[in-house]
C-alpha cells in the first residue's frame, strides 16, 4: 500500500486527532505533517475549520529543496509534526495549502502533477522556515537526539558520497548498527538507511536534473561501483527518473 504524508492545517475551532497512539489536540493556528499511516480518529470541533492535503511519500523527494536543508527541515518536522504558527508566516501557509488545492483542481490535467509538485515546494519551505523559527533554540537533552544529531551532521557533510552502509556510522558513532537503527526510528521515524538514501538521491537528482554531467559521471562522483548499479538505487529512490538512468 502507498505511503502518504497528511498535511493538515487548522485555521479556525480545533481538532482531537490520534498520532502515534497518542491524543493530541490541534487549535486554530497549527499545522501538522506526518506519514498518514499514524494518524487516527481525526474529530473535528463543530466550528472547526480545517485545510487538509494528501501527498504520495514517494514523490517527497521531488518536493523537497535540492540540498541538506530540505532533509533536515523533513527530520525536524518527524521530530515535531505539529506546531503553531502566528501572524504573517500562518497566513502564508494558509496561502499554500489554498494554492496547492486550487492547482489540484483547475490546472489542465497535462500540467496537474507538476503544478501541485511546484506549489508543494513552496509550502515546504515556508513551513521549515516557520518550524526551524520555532524550534532553533531547543536543546538536544538525550543522547539518542544527540546521535540522530550527529549523523544527519556526517551525511551533511557528504559523508553519503563515499559511503552508504550503515554500518560505517555506527562504528564513527560508536554505537552498533542496531542501536543506531532504534535511535533514527524512535527519533525520526524512519531508519538510519532512509536518511542515507535521501541525502544520496537528492544529489543525484540535483546533478542531472541541473548539471551538464551524464548519468555515467554522476556515477562516478558519487562512488557507484558500476552504472547499473547506480541505476537500480537511483530508479529506487526517485519519484521521477531521468532519461539518461
Amino acid at each position: 500500500m502507498q505511503q502518504q504524508i497528511l498535511h493538515l492545517l487548522c485555521t479556525a475551532g480545533s481538532c482531537r486527532l490520534h498520532f502515534s497512539g497518542r491524543e493530541h489536540m490541534l487549535m486554530s493556528g497549527s499545522c501538522m505533517i506526518a506519514m498518514a499511516s499514524h494518524v487516527a480518529k481525526i474529530e473535528p470541533s463543530a466550528d472547526c475549520q480545517l485545510l487538509r492535503l494528501l501527498l504520495p511519500a514517494e514523490q517527497q523527494v521531488a518536493c523537497m529543496p535540492h540540498s541538506s536543508y530540505g532533509t533536515c527541515g523533513w527530520l525536524h518536522l518527524f521530530m515535531h509534526p505539529i506546531f503553531r504558527l502566528e501572524g504573517e508566516a500562518f497566513d502564508l501557509l494558509r496561502h499554500d495549502f489554498e494554492d496547492v488545492a486550487y492547482r489540484s483542481l483547475h490546472t489542465p490535467e497535462a500540467y496537474r502533477e507538476e503544478a501541485v509538485l511546484q506549489g508543494m515546494r513552496t509550502l515546504y519551505l515556508d513551513a521549515m522556515n516557520a518550524h526551524a523559527a520555532l524550534f532553533e533554540h531547543e536543546e538536544a537533552t538525550q543522547r539518542a537526539a544527540d546521535i540522530m544529531s550527529r549523523f544527519i551532521r556526517m551525511l551533511e557533510g557528504g559523508a553519503y558520497r563515499q559511503h552508504r552502509n550503515v554500518a560505517y556510522y555506527a562504528e564513527q558513532l560508536c554505537v552498533t548498527a542496531k542501536h543506531l537503527h532504534k535511535v533514527s526510528t524512535q527519533v525520526s521515524g524512519r531508519t538510519p538507511s532512509y536518511w542515507i538514501q535521501q541525502f544520496t538521491v537528492m544529489e543525484i537528482h540535483h546533478l542531472l536534473r541541473h548539471g551538464k554531467l551524464t548519468a555515467k559521471e554522476v556515477a562516478a562522483r558519487m562512488n557507484f561501483d558500476s552504472l547499473s548499479h547506480f541505476s537500480r538505487y537511483a530508479k529506487g529512490g526517485m519519484s521521477a527518473t531521468h532519461g539518461e538512468i
